[in-house]
């Protein structure tokens, strides 16, 4: 099959097609994702007949940055399968669509005005720098960064609806999450499952939905992800922030679980609980904050927002959730597995487990 045809879908079926690929990919490289064609799988210019491309390849720097991304996700698609390769071509294909819906060019023939020029070159400028990211070696894995990347216009109607009199251009979904490429084996596949994100919002909801993420940890046992999360509705005072751990047991295929680091009834949730109100209080010291016992053991205690790293725990205080009001914004408190060492379990998963 050629490339081109490999799990390609629209926005709504994009977890569906991602799912097909991990399940049927044997984690092959053949001659289907060659340089050479991924290379003319990116290429804008390759048929510049068409409108949207008609405008990039015409304009030398939007052609020279387009380039730049298109060599290094040449470049990055050396370290992946077929269906990684035929993924990492859907992103960007996605991408630059959407690049066109947000600088407002919704009609492909027109010529370009000087300020969508401008804010495609943001556009593709910021591409091609992050392009070198998406295909990270980690830990004894290879992660490629997936992308649910999608734009639609606002309205002038839609902008009234939510109490402006002028909205932006479109509304913006840009959600990213790891996938392990390779042999898709049942603890790569759960683990690509559990990381997986879904949007939250309907793009006819007006709402911008960002997600991003950062590789804590990964190992032979566990894989601890760190995901940032906002989303923003037109016309809403402030828009709203939060993050989360996805902590992936490897062998046993599922979410990390408090028993899986601490003892049972050692008094690690009073240790927890006590360390972050010491470290919280000191971190907001000028604020005169003191966070209630109750609010910070309320969410020291839960594992989806525990980051496990090489050195030690880190738990994440998201907006609201450590009984500070939303303009303080979140908190963390990273704690030494050596601090810890006396309430966690033995057969811990590395890097927890204790060191004798």
């Amino acid at each position: 099959m050629p490339l081109r045809a490999l799990c390609l879908a629209s926005a709504s079926f994009a977890l569906i097609a991602l799912a097909g690929c991990d399940r049927n990919g044997n984690g092959s490289k053949t001659e289907e994702s060659s340089a050479e064609n991924i290379a003319v799988a990116l290429d804008t210019c390759a048929n510049p007949s068409a409108g949207f491309a008609q405008n990039v390849c015409a304009n030398r720097t939007l052609a020279s940055l387009d380039t730049t991304a298109r060599e290094t996700l040449v470049a990055e698609s050396a370290a992946i399968s077929d269906a990684g390769a035929a993924l990492l071509v859907q992103n960007q294909q996605r991408w630059r669509d959407s690049a066109r819906v947000i600088c407002g060019v919704l009609d492909a023939e027109s010529a370009l005005t000087p300020e969508q020029v401008s804010c495609l070159e943001d556009r593709f400028r910021s591409r091609a720098q992050e392009a070198g990211e998406a295909v990270q070696e980690i830990g004894g894995y290879t992660f490629q960064r997936m992308e649910l990347v999608d734009a639609t216009p606002v309205s002038a109607e839609i902008a009234r609806a939510s109490g402006l009199d002028e909205g932006p251009e479109a509304v913006i979904r840009d959600i990213r999450f790891p996938r392990i490429d390779g042999r898709q084996t049942p603890a790569i596949q759960r683990f690509n499952d559990l990381v997986a994100q879904q949007p939250q919002f309907r793009l006819e909801d007006a709402t911008n939905e960002v997600v991003d993420y950062r590789i804590a940890f990964a190992g032979p046992e566990l894989i601890s992800v760190r995901f940032n999360i906002s989303s923003d509705t037109l016309g809403a005072a402030h828009g709203n922030n939060t993050f989360k751990a996805v902590t992936v047991l490897m062998e046993q295929g599922r979410a990390l679980e408090a028993g899986d680091v601490f003892r049972a009834d050692s008094g690690w949730e009073q240790f927890l609980t006590q360390r972050a109100v010491r470290e919280i209080s000191r971190q907001f010291r000028e604020d005169g904050f003191t966070p209630p016992e109750r609010d910070v053991q309320e969410s020291a205690t839960k594992p989806h927002l525990w980051l496990i790293g090489e050195e030690g725990l880190t738990l994440l205080f998201p907006p609201y959730s450590f009984g500070a009001p939303y303009v303080m914004g979140g908190a963390e408190v990273v704690i030494p597995w050596a601090d810890l060492r006396a309430y966690l379990n033995p057969a811990a998963p590395a890097p927890i487990r204790p060191v004798a």
